[in-house]
């Protein structure tokens, strides 16, 4: 295999930063092992289970399900990739998401009830919380983390000890020091909640998410206008009207049907005060409502950053599609 020396030297080197670095190390049989592995799984056709991988490969199908259960420090990988790929000047912004995992065997740990977006409903099955990065610049994702959820923490239990949410905020907690340079994080409407913005606010992080259509939210009043703080409720009805307390920003570039507007609010949920960008379709009237715990971003920064969340979902399906993700035969 040509490529096999390319691959044996940078592991090598990704090896020691890890060791120099993050104080990482990986013991000689796991690093003989990595590189059969990386050699075999970009040259194996068809599924990425470890059933296939053992028919491309000098090991045994055991063999590669003993070093699968051993622990790898995953985290400290990723990130010496990071360096290796960023340019240290490339601005960098932070993603969170979750994957839902189909599973019919009754023996797997994780099994629970998770939310599947493809079905749009409640399914039995696993999942996969990921953190990953974005280089502005490049468009392009790189995945940092990926832990499975453990079951039995109801994402309603809301007086529950320690939910989902919970497992989320302290996977997120635990890379921030890893990356100081990082200061917004981006995640989808689910992840809008409170423990997530006070938990990145007090690490000093900014968190751009989407709110629900129908948030209860009042205007903050500019000070050479107000008597009190706060102004009325917000209501997405009128957006251009004289009485209107949204600011006008211009419109989306690839899709100039969808207007954007700006202002300040209040969130009496969150007890904080956010930027909001309504992205109204003149089309068919619908609006989504995106936030920045940042009053200063620019909007049409804030929308772009939120846009770009959308290039990990091509990370998730290549590692569903063609790595093995949901067949890769383990029950652990």
């Amino acid at each position: 295999m040509l490529a096999q020396p390319l691959i044996e030297a940078a592991l090598t080197l990704i090896f020691a930063k890890m060791r120099t670095i993050y104080n990482s190390k990986v013991g000689k049989r796991q690093r003989d092992f990595l590189g059969t592995l990386f050699g075999v799984i970009f040259a194996h056709q068809g599924r990425a289970n470890f059933t296939n991988l053992a028919r491309y490969s000098v090991l045994h199908e055991q063999t590669f399900r003993r070093h699968f259960g051993r622990c790898f420090d995953c985290l400290a990988f990723n990130l010496v990739l990071l360096r290796l790929r960023a340019h240290p000047d490339e601005t960098l912004i932070g993603v969170f998401d979750t994957s839902f995992l189909p599973k019919s065997g009754k023996h797997t740990w994780g099994l629970d009830k998770f939310f599947s977006h493809a079905a749009k409903a409640v399914r039995t099955g696993l999942e996969v919380s990921l953190l990953g990065v974005i280089a502005i610049e490049r468009r392009r994702a790189l995945v940092l983390d990926a832990t499975q959820t453990p079951p039995g923490l109801s994402s309603k239990a809301t007086g529950a000890d320690y939910s989902r949410i919970d497992f989320y905020l302290e996977q997120i907690t635990d890379v921030l020091d890893f990356l100081p340079q990082v200061l917004y994080w981006i995640g989808d409407g689910y992840y809008a909640k409170k423990k997530i913005f006070d938990g990145l606010t007090t690490h000093h992080k900014h968190l751009i998410t989407k709110l629900r259509c129908d948030a209860n939210l009042r205007f903050v009043i500019a000070p050479e206008r107000r008597r009190g703080r706060y102004g009325g409720k917000v209501r997405f009805t009128d957006f251009d009207g004289p009485t209107s307390d949204f600011e006008a920003v211009g419109c989306l570039q690839d899709l100039p049907h969808v207007r954007l507007y700006t202002t300040h609010v209040n969130s009496e949920h969150f007890r904080r005060d956010l930027r909001i960008v309504v992205l109204h379709n003149e089309r068919d009237g619908s609006y989504l409502v995106l936030c920045s715990t940042d009053l200063d971003q620019a909007p049409d920064e804030l929308v772009h950053f939120y846009r770009l969340r959308y290039q990990l979902e091509f990370i998730i399906r290549d590692a569903k599609q063609h790595w093995g993700l949901s067949q890769c035969q383990a029950r652990d």
